[in-house]
């Protein structure tokens, strides 16, 4: 399947950008979004989250399809439940739990989200509170 095939199969709004493909989506969204990727044969390539200012998350899952980069991009509340794709792409299992690591994002449909870079005792969340750029 092409790009611009699997673009049109997923739906959304999709927006061209320098680094690839951009559809802004609802946290909700993310896992059907996740799965009609996959059958379109995009690979998982990363999650990337950020707090841009306080009270704010920024989620971003990159998939990669035959050198093109699809971005969904969503806003969450720091403490909104985000749909997990671990069990759609099981390589996000690591990305998802570092994010909770990192900025406290709660997954649902995990048994667990154990530390990954946190040792045993350390509270999630230690970027959440670091904000955006002055």
């Amino acid at each position: 399947m092409t790009a611009a095939a699997l673009r049109e199969s997923t739906g959304g709004s999709w927006t061209e950008r320098p680094d690839g493909w951009w559809r802004p989506t609802a946290p909700g969204e993310v896992r059907a979004a996740a799965r009609a990727l996959r059958d379109g044969g995009a690979r998982f390539a990363a999650l990337v989250v950020s707090a841009p200012r306080p009270g704010a998350l920024r989620l971003t899952w990159h998939f990669d399809l035959g050198g093109t980069l699809l971005t969904l991009d969503a806003a969450a509340a720091p403490d909104a439940r985000v749909p997990s794709i671990a069990d759609v792409y099981p390589g996000a299992d690591w990305a998802e739990r570092e994010a909770r690591d990192h900025y406290a994002v709660a997954f649902e449909g995990r048994a667990a989200t154990p530390p990954l870079v946190l040792r045993d005792g350390d509270a999630p969340g230690v970027m959440a509170g670091a904000g955006g750029p002055p």
